[in-house]
């Protein structure tokens, strides 16, 4: 009987480390890696024309992150006719708006490396749950207060980042 018991044991030893190893494996997949911005190419254009109401939207977007985020009005409309849905998207990059905006309202004499750094956060925000920011957040110029604070008024869930890869 007692062969039996350490047999059955060494099993569920066994059984218990190989789920434990898969568990590990599959957190080391899950690891973020960092893309080159010039390796990266857009997707094809989905909508060859947006609506004026979603024009007008794109351009405050647009105009509230301007000094930071240097981009034409034209290629951000571009870049939104390259969503599948670009309303959704529109309302997501609205919230980031909202946040940045409500926090450099409040701290009218921020520099422009502040508000990029606050920028990215929300970005980084907009494609990730909190928790996972504040694990990989590498910032310089953003207290735990600040940030805590920026989080507060970023209300959506995250969308998740999802990049094709051309086969």
């Amino acid at each position: 009987m007692k062969i039996n018991t350490i047999i059955l044991l060494a099993g569920l030893l066994l059984i218990l480390v190989s789920i434990f190893l898969s568990y590990k494996k599959a957190q080391k997949n899950q690891q973020f890696q960092t893309l080159d911005p010039n390796k990266i190419i857009p997707g094809p254009i989905v909508h060859d024309d947006l609506s004026e109401e979603q024009i007008k939207r794109i351009t405050k977007i647009q105009a509230a992150f301007s000094d930071i985020y240097p981009i034409s009005l034209e290629d951000t409309i571009t870049n939104f006719k390259r969503d599948q849905n670009p309303d959704s998207e529109i309302r997501v990059w609205e919230n980031m708006m909202h946040a940045y905006e409500t926090f450099i309202s409040k701290n009218p004499e921020i520099n422009v490396e502040k508000k990029s750094e606050v920028f990215k956060l929300i970005l980084t925000r907009s494609m990730m749950d909190e928790n996972k920011v504040r694990a990989q957040r590498e910032f310089n110029l953003l207290n735990e207060n600040e940030v805590n604070e920026i989080f507060s008024y970023y209300t959506k869930e995250s969308k998740p980042l999802i990049i094709e890869k051309n086969l």
